[in-house]
């Protein structure tokens, strides 16, 4: 069974603050001496909750997720606004297929299925795949999935400049580009920020006897 890991990480300095915006049913846990974990009904897997505007409000969040086979990544919410976030796909070559079709052509609603049940979808499919098959365009491609990863965000959790330099070595395309086992990155993100313990978590999974969960 693969692993399927998401929900939201705060300082534990700031647990006692946030009791009062928890929603009904927040399921909390104590990761380490550093961190909290708090799951909510509304977690997704590759996104926050409309929880988190509320919530951030109070203090700095971390949502992540790591869906062992499939993606991994974050979102870094203050003061109700997401300021930065990382979306890592496993399957780049088919994520960079929607992303770069629903891009050149907004009109089309539902992208996916023009790409595989239209004749003309089929066409322009192959057309991208082949320009994905030049390493620069491919690159390029990769590069812009980092754009919106800005390492100074991570000030806000109070990390070392010793930690923000390793995420600044780690979460960048060139780097990407150089690991064949892809999912090396998010085990390394995860020792950078001392998460070791988020992990086989999730609000569908919670059992309130492991890890000394507390429901709000």
């Amino acid at each position: 069974m693969s692993e399927f890991t998401y929900g939201n990480i705060a300082s534990v300095q700031h647990k006692n603050r946030l009791q009062h915006v928890f929603p009904k049913g927040t399921a909390v846990c104590q990761l380490n001496e550093e961190w909290i974990a708090f799951f909510t009904d509304q977690d997704s897997e590759m996104g926050s909750s409309s929880y988190m505007i509320n919530i951030s409000n109070e203090c700095p969040v971390l949502y992540f997720y790591n869906l062992e086979d499939h993606c991994w990544g974050y979102e870094i919410w203050n003061r109700g606004d997401r300021k930065s976030f990382l979306h890592i796909p496993y399957e780049m070559e088919t994520e960079l297929l929607f992303k770069i079709a629903g891009e050149r052509y907004p009109e089309i609603d539902h992208i996916v299925a023009f790409l595989y049940e239209e004749q003309e979808g089929q066409r322009i499919a192959e057309e991208i795949r082949e320009q994905l098959r030049d390493h620069a365009f491919y690159e390029a491609a990769v590069s812009q999935l980092f754009e919106s990863v800005h390492i100074e965000d991570f000030h806000l959790f109070d990390v070392s400049e010793e930690v923000l330099e390793g995420l600044d070595q780690l979460l960048n395309a060139n780097t990407y580009l150089l690991y064949d086992n892809k999912q090396v990155i998010v085990e390394e993100f995860k020792q950078l920020l001392n998460l070791e313990e988020m992990s086989w978590l999730r609000f569908d999974r919670i059992d309130p006897n492991e890890h000394g969960f507390e429901m709000i």
